[in-house]
């Protein structure tokens, strides 16, 4: 099998839906050996952060020498960025057998079933001695969740997204994602709001877990905008350290790796604080407020690309924003969301802080209409200029025109704009 049918199959089975929780994927994984209990594992969930902090989990522990695989989602330009070894994305040569032999196991499996059982494989043959693995949505029913006992479980953020399928309060939003404490296990989180909190720590001590609660342990204290980089000091310390992301949330982030890795050392992990420091310096995660210059087609403009799709990102990205310098250079936003998207409440978030918004659609069959999403805008804001440009490079080419932009409202689209800037993977 090659790749381009490996990758035909995967993407058709993108809209399978579950009808039977965890069952099918158990099965696979037997026919496959079990490769997922013999697997070390950082388990990390939450609204959003998910993909910053397992990154930064992933670099500590290379640094330190270890071998390591890391599972993310979604993938921005290739699926291959979806599986990791070693801080490298899989092979194409080796993601189409590995595909063949997982899909002969499980040929009624959807995409990111698939993709786990795959990922799951791939680590235990090449003998991984810690695998860090992102939640896909929830927790409690993600397929991720088959692992059985986990070094750490992590939980960076708890908000509204997925109502359909974790809830429509923040208590049960929490519950679905606290699903993958472990019996006996160790549990991080922020101090998240108190009916959050509540259901976490319910489910811990049914379980006898530990659960830790963590203020931020730091502050920024530099930015450097154009290169996307700030500095944190840690407060008890005073130390300072390189972080490759901007932005608030960083902070949360940050903290939550940094006393993960205290507690995995405790428990006889060699990684050690200067491990710690290169992993928050080396890593440049894509499309979180991400500052990328164009090209010559697109006139040296500055763009911003990041891939808030929810109301909490969008409130994230909206405080960075403002207070970055880019805010007050008449920038135009380049907006796309996906049909399933809450959509109301992010353009809210956004309408104030551009008087220009060009309008278009993510490469997904589930995007949504740029022209109604041009005519919320409208009316939430009647004074600002409002196109639409169905093609994403002809809207990146307008937004272009206004020197500094921001692209965001989904990683589809904010993976096609790396593309097409020149920064895919």
């Amino acid at each position: 099998m090659t790749f381009e049918q490996a990758k035909r199959e995967l993407l058709g089975r993108q809209d399978f839906v579950k009808k039977d929780g965890l069952a099918r994927v158990y099965a696979c994984l037997e026919k496959l050996g079990n490769p997922h209990l013999k697997l070390k594992t950082v388990h990390v969930t939450g609204t959003n952060g998910k993909g910053s902090v397992c990154a930064r989990f992933e670099a500590a522990a290379r640094a330190a020498g270890l071998k390591t695989g890391l599972f993310i989602s979604p993938h921005l330009v290739s699926m291959t960025e979806r599986i990791r070894l070693g801080g490298r994305n899989i092979s194409e040569e080796r993601l189409a057998p590995q595909f063949g032999e997982v899909f002969a196991a499980g040929g009624d499996l959807s995409f990111f079933e698939l993709m786990t059982c795959m990922a799951f494989l791939y680590f235990e043959r090449e003998k991984t001695d810690l695998a860090v693995i992102e939640v896909g949505i929830g927790g409690r029913w993600d397929t991720t969740n088959v692992l059985p006992a986990t070094e750490l479980s992590v939980i960076t953020s708890v908000d509204f997204d997925h109502k359909k399928y974790l809830g429509n309060t923040l208590a049960e939003i929490a519950s679905q994602k606290a699903g993958i404490i472990k019996k006996g296990g160790i549990c991080l989180a922020p101090l998240l709001p108190p009916e959050a909190r509540a259901a976490i720590s319910g489910e811990a001590a049914g379980k006898g877990a530990q659960c830790h609660f963590l203020a931020p342990a730091f502050e920024i204290t530099a930015r450097d905008w154009e290169n996307g980089r700030m500095t944190l000091r840690q407060k008890k310390s005073g130390e300072k350290f390189a972080f490759g992301i901007l932005g608030e949330p960083q902070v949360v982030n940050a903290t939550l790796v940094w006393e993960g890795l205290e507690l995995l050392r405790g428990r006889g992990w060699p990684i050690t604080r200067a491990h710690a420091a290169a992993g928050f310096a080396g890593v440049r995660w894509p499309a979180r407020f991400q500052p990328v210059r164009g090209g010559k087609d697109f006139g040296g403009a500055l763009f911003v690309i990041d891939g808030a799709h929810n109301e909490e990102a969008a409130r994230a990205f909206a405080g960075t924003w403002k207070s970055s310098p880019f805010s007050g250079r008449k920038p135009a936003f380049v907006v796309g969301m996906l049909q399933d998207k809450e959509r109301r409440g992010i353009l809210e978030l956004l309408a104030p802080l551009a008087g220009r918004f060009v309008l278009t659609r993510p490469d997904s069959p589930r995007a949504a209409d740029p022209c109604a999403l041009a005519d919320e805008i409208s009316a939430l804001r009647p004074d600002a200029e409002v196109e639409v440009q169905q093609d994403i490079r002809a809207a990146l080419l307008a937004a272009s025109s206004s020197g500094t932009a921001a692209v965001l409202g989904s990683f589809y689209l904010a993976g096609t704009a790396l593309e097409l800037l020149g920064e895919g993977s």
